[in-house]
């Protein structure tokens, strides 16, 4: 019998952002970015359970989650994914 794939890391939020560049900022040569549209998705070990369980493993995956919108985010994103999380409490902010 074989068990669960088990992830063990960092989860990161990260966000693919969209948009258009119509002029450079003031202040300094850079473009400014007009954001049109956002995508989140899991990062790091979050992003490599996803990517296992899309195989069609079932996955475990153990990692650091804050108790703010963005760890919220997350768990939404990895239970959507077919991944169980077994959430370690972190101090700081995702």
């Amino acid at each position: 019998m074989r068990g669960p794939v088990v992830v063990v890391g960092d989860t990161l939020l990260d966000r693919d952002v969209e948009g258009v560049v119509n002029r450079l900022c003031p202040d300094s040569p850079v473009p400014v970015l007009d954001e049109t549209s956002a995508v989140d998705r899991p990062g790091g070990a979050g992003l490599a359970a996803v990517f296992a369980a899309a195989q069609g493993a079932e996955v475990v995956l153990v990692t650091a989650l804050a108790d703010d919108a963005g760890g919220a985010r997350l768990s939404a994103l990895l239970a959507a994914a077919g991944v169980q999380v077994y959430p370690l409490s972190l101090a700081g902010a995702t």
